[in-house]
């Protein structure tokens, strides 16, 4: 039976938590776990994923008060004493000459992992826009679609941004077989720093993908050159005491 995670015990918070608290403990813990910055972790996009199901949750009041009804309880159940039924079904199995066969006959083997049809695609490739472009327009807007090729299965995962001047949808989305999901970001200008370049991440089962989003057309920094000379280099401290 799968058992409905616990968004509060993933976040670290009490049942208690404010939203302002949800919202200071997901950044805090996003900025940890994020893919981009954890590149060596093979378990980084899992954490990340999870982390946005427990904020897309808790942070919206309604689905935070359906999920508090559907877990909490008002009675514990009690712990089962001695081993379970599996467990005694297992050490009976083990007593027996024969338990390899046994085992072999009544254990189904593991489900292969599922394999898409037809890999999902998203459009555009890449995102790019131009910094001129953003000094006429406080936000640009960009369009992104992703469809889910496969025949049989519905895609279903975790989308988010990887900077902070890239805004756009945060959280869960679902797709069925042939469905076209569209998601909506915006470039906001006045957040925007060098080198301008992020991306919008898609995780789901089975299934990675990415598109890059880029600033071009940064003017030039122009630098400061001081003149040769052949006077002789004086400390600014020095400079400071001889026009006292």
């Amino acid at each position: 039976m799968n058992r409905e995670p616990d968004h509060y015990a993933t976040l670290d918070l009490p049942r208690s938590a404010t939203h302002e608290q949800i919202k200071r403990r997901y950044r805090a813990l996003m900025r940890e776990v994020h893919p981009d910055a954890n590149g060596a972790d093979p378990h980084a996009t899992r954490k990340a994923a999870r982390l946005n199901l427990a904020f897309e949750t808790l942070s919206d009041p309604a689905k935070r008060r359906a999920y508090d009804e559907r877990t909490a309880s008002p009675l514990r159940p009690r712990a089962r004493r001695g081993r379970s039924l599996n467990d005694r079904i297992y050490a009976f199995w083990a007593e027996c000459e024969d338990w390899e066969d046994i085992v072999a006959e009544t254990v189904p083997p593991a489900r292969p992992a599922h394999a898409h049809s037809a890999p999902p695609t998203i459009e555009p490739e890449e995102i790019e826009g131009d910094y001129a472009e953003l000094q006429a327009t406080p936000r640009v807007r960009r369009a992104i679609r992703v469809t889910n090729n496969c025949e049989t299965c519905t895609l279903t995962g975790d989308v988010s941004t990887s900077e902070p001047w890239v805004w756009g949808p945060v959280g869960r989305f679902s797709a069925g077989p042939g469905e076209t999901l569209e998601f909506d970001i915006e470039v906001v200008a006045s957040k925007v720093r060098f080198p301008g370049i992020s991306r919008a991440l898609f995780v789901a089962n089975n299934w990675t993908g990415s598109v890059p989003v880029k600033v071009t057309g940064f003017p030039a920094r122009p630098r400061r050159f001081f003149p040769a000379t052949d006077a002789a280099y004086v400390p600014l401290r020095k400079r400071r005491w001889a026009r006292r």
